[in-house]
């Protein structure tokens, strides 16, 4: 079960050696934990009234409906691969605004369903539906509209008076990829 991933095509010889397939599967789930722990780290440092910005000229979601939109999307796909049928789950743009103790608990919880799947499907059990039924092509649609999402929130509280500062923008944010453990 230690399967290897071929060197790249034309890489230098003693440029590393072929990663075991374990580690593959330790980096893909590490990786979706840092964007989660990200986003909930986000979460946290925005100021309260901050859950309530839009961004200028949207019509859109406010900053905390934009985190329960993270949320049913994660929610929407798990239940997808799992039964292979749309679920039916509560819009978010209707009743009030969620909590941030609430959509912490949600985001914590879908997270973990996420990384369920995605562990299920490196040990070969589940295939995502769509997404070529490639798992990693599913895990970057995730962190790419996810990412989107957290744009539209960062954007929302700029124009709203509240921009982040740069230890929590760059440091915190950015950081936390480049130079985290």
């Amino acid at each position: 079960m230690s399967a290897t991933v071929p060197r790249r095509r034309g890489a230098r010889a003693g440029a590393g050696a072929p990663i075991a397939r374990e580690e593959i599967v330790r980096q893909v789930l590490a990786t979706w934990r840092r964007h989660n722990d990200i986003l909930l780290y986000l979460l946290d440092k925005i100021p309260s009234r901050g859950l309530a910005a839009v961004p200028t000229g949207s019509r859109g979601r406010d900053v905390a409906r934009q985190f329960s939109h993270i949320d049913r999307v994660r929610r929407g796909w798990v239940h997808v691969h799992l039964t292979g049928r749309r679920p039916q789950l509560p819009r978010v743009d209707r009743g009030p605004p969620p909590t941030r103790a609430r959509l912490r608990a949600t985001l914590r919880d879908s997270g973990r369903q996420v990384e369920t799947v995605l562990r299920r499907g490196l040990a070969g059990e589940i295939a995502p539906r769509m997404f070529g039924r490639q798992l990693v092509r599913w895990l970057g649609y995730l962190l790419a509209h996810e990412s989107h999402h957290r744009g539209q929130i960062v954007l929302a509280l700029k124009q709203a008076g509240m921009r982040l500062p740069d230890s929590i923008a760059v440091q915190g944010l950015w950081g936390r990829w480049i130079f985290g453990p």
